[in-house]
């Protein structure tokens, strides 16, 4: 995939998409610009924040822990949500790093003007792998909610802390979206495969 505006890197692709994924670049330079010109100290504490707590390492042990503590307690939504997020997390960052291979996009700090010298390029942008874990963990803990309201909650500190990414200078708005609905996507179908996780008791969103 790749783009004569920014960012991709790899094998061609078809002149039909190359207009679509100049304009996704354009689009994408211009959110980069918005968001990081001036982050201010709340923007630089939620990109500290989503650095370090939406990562997989982090979430696949706490989920962990909340399967056995469902389990020792006979809790189902905490076995429900463990289940689901340690699965869902795995899988997720299974596809996350198999695009990554393939599409090979190049990190906001990796393109000029905002390489630094002697930077080491990765190409490993697209998707983003904190944004997928974020809504693959939202996705886990929402299978435990008991009303709409606190599943657009925590999908909602996903967001944030998703958007991180972008302040950082690590991803492109659409990396992150893209993780998004992946994480998402990856676990929903998850949540929906795996086999003897208990029934949503009444009144569980």
């Amino acid at each position: 995939m790749t783009s004569d505006a920014m960012g991709f890197n790899g094998t061609p692709v078809p002149d039909v998409l190359r207009p679509t994924l100049s304009r996704i670049d354009e689009l994408d330079a211009r959110v980069h610009d918005v968001c990081t010109c001036d982050p201010g100290p709340i923007s630089a504490a939620v990109a500290t924040a989503g650095r370090y707590v939406i990562k997989r390492h982090i979430l696949i042990p706490g989920f962990a822990a909340a399967w056995c503590a469902g389990m020792a307690a006979g809790h189902d939504g905490l076995r429900r949500a463990g289940a689901v997020g340690m699965v869902g997390l795995l899988a997720t960052a299974t596809a996350s790093r198999t695009i990554k291979a393939h599409i090979r996009r190049r990190r906001p700090d990796e393109c000029e003007p905002r390489r630094k010298p002697g930077h080491r390029i990765s190409a490993r942008s697209f998707p983003s792998g904190h944004a997928a874990s974020a809504f693959a963990a939202a996705t886990a803990v929402a299978s435990a909610t008991r009303t709409p309201g606190e599943a657009a909650l925590v999908y909602a500190c996903a967001a944030v802390l998703a958007s991180g990414r972008v302040v950082r200078h690590r991803h492109w708005a659409s990396d992150v979206l893209a993780g998004a609905l992946l994480g998402t996507g990856v676990t929903l179908l998850t949540r929906a495969l795996l086999p003897g996780l208990p029934k949503r008791a009444p009144g569980e969103g």
